[in-house]
């Protein structure tokens, strides 16, 4: 369930946090940090200190990490629409989050072009993403093909945003034309399901939406794209919004 090399880093104050968690997998999915603390008798810091040795970002990615376990390992249907949009709107709009879509927004409304790129489902989104952004009055490009020569390309694109979108962040050739564009100068605000993973670490801004992963037959990667597409129109009209308030300051 957990990287064993990061359990044998863990103090033994920190292995009473795993061992709760190990333990008791489907209360912990409930629980906030407070309440494991007081539940396993350390500081609310100890349990924060844990779960990022046990290489997460915080407790949704935790979270996020046992639900996936447990729902492979009860082949658990796929979810109802209606519990996709809970777990998402539960804490959609934190006030961390409510800053990078403004600083999203900002990134595109001052760039040029934005550029949309995605693969397989991911794809689809990112097509949709360019055409409602150019319905509101933005400059873009459609990426459709994966192996679009960026590295042969030699003008810069210092004024250029892309919006990459995946579930995973892990497709070897997205990462890899991830790395020519930011090569270009291009700046890149991906869309992920965690904010762990390859893609989110290379983008200047992610933004992830902690969905619990499911999959059809162990393989087939069914997570739902619900919330990149309401990050994609929140985007698009704020962005529009900002850009009218531009012009508006000009006159």
């Amino acid at each position: 369930m957990f990287n064993q090399g990061n359990v044998k880093l863990l103090t033994n104050t920190e292995l009473k946090v795993y061992e709760y968690i190990v333990q008791r997998t489907q209360k912990v999915i409930r629980m906030s940090v407070r309440e494991i603390a007081s539940e396993t008798h350390v500081s609310p810091a100890t349990v924060t200190r844990t779960i990022s040795k046990l290489g997460f970002e915080n407790i949704w990615e935790c979270k996020l990490h046992l639900k996936e376990m447990d729902n492979r390992k009860h082949n658990k249907k796929v979810f109802d629409t209606s519990e996709i949009v809970e777990e998402f709107f539960s804490r959609s709009m934190q006030s961390e989050y409510e800053e990078k879509i403004q600083d999203a927004v900002k990134m595109i409304a001052n760039s040029d072009v934005a550029l949309f790129f995605g693969i397989g489902t991911s794809g689809l989104i990112a097509a949709y993403a360019s055409r409602q952004f150019s319905n509101l009055g933005q400059s873009t490009f459609h990426i459709q093909d994966p192996y679009y020569p960026f590295h042969l390309i030699s003008r810069q694109y210092t004024n250029t945003v892309a919006i990459i979108c995946s579930v995973s962040g892990e497709t070897e050739i997205m990462l890899r034309k991830t790395g020519d564009l930011k090569s270009l100068g291009s700046k890149i605000i991906s869309i992920t399901n965690s904010s762990t993973n390859s893609l989110a670490r290379q983008s200047d801004i992610n933004l992830a939406y902690h969905l619990t992963p499911e999959y059809v037959d162990e393989e087939v990667n069914v997570t739902s794209q619900l919330p990149a597409v309401f990050l994609i129109e929140t985007l698009a009209r704020r962005n529009y919004n900002y850009m009218q308030q531009m012009l508006n300051n000009k006159l």
